[in-house]
């Protein structure tokens, strides 16, 4: 594959990534996420005083919000949420994460391609993951410097917060 190909071939994945869009207009607070029990029921669980309300004490509990997003949370500013107000918490939340999945695969990708590109790498096998922008580099190099080098390729892409070089120099 060649540098312009595979330039291309960045672009589609990135392009196709980055329509991953969610809008959190509309809320249906009995939708089901991630194979789990749906908002309303999450809501009920929580909610022990029977209120249709949350104090921060009962949302304290799900383990996914702290007091900040709360805070954010209660748009009509009385220290509880109703269930619209957790199901949009809730939904804007699981966005996010979907967001930072799409984002460290468009890395990943990026890193390959770019190692790929480079001449003095193209021809190892470096394995590339990526979690919340940190870049994971494993595998067997010939000496110091392609170890830096691949290191420093993936350094330079855009959204990368750190690299852990697990390269190995093999002897």
């Amino acid at each position: 594959m060649n540098y312009a190909n595979i330039k291309r071939t960045t672009l589609i994945l990135a392009m196709g990534a980055a329509g991953f869009s969610f809008h959190a207009s509309a809320f249906d607070t009995d939708q089901v996420q991630d194979s789990q029990t749906s908002y309303a029921e999450q809501f009920n669980q929580l909610d022990v005083s029977g209120n249709g309300l949350l104090t921060w004490p009962e949302a304290a509990k799900d383990k996914s919000l702290n007091s900040k997003q709360f805070a954010k949370a209660d748009k009509d500013h009385d220290g509880s949420l109703d269930k619209d107000e957790y199901a949009e918490i809730k939904t804007e939340l699981g966005q996010k994460k979907v967001s930072q999945v799409v984002s460290d695969s468009v890395i990943t990708t990026k890193a390959k391609a770019k190692l790929l590109a480079e001449e003095s790498l193209k021809s190892l096998k470096i394995s590339v993951e990526t979690y919340k922008g940190e870049v994971i580099l494993s595998g067997f190099v010939n000496n110091e410097a392609t170890k830096a080098k691949a290191e420093e390729v993936v350094a330079s892409i855009e959204g990368v917060k750190s690299v852990k070089n697990g390269l190995v120099v093999k002897g």
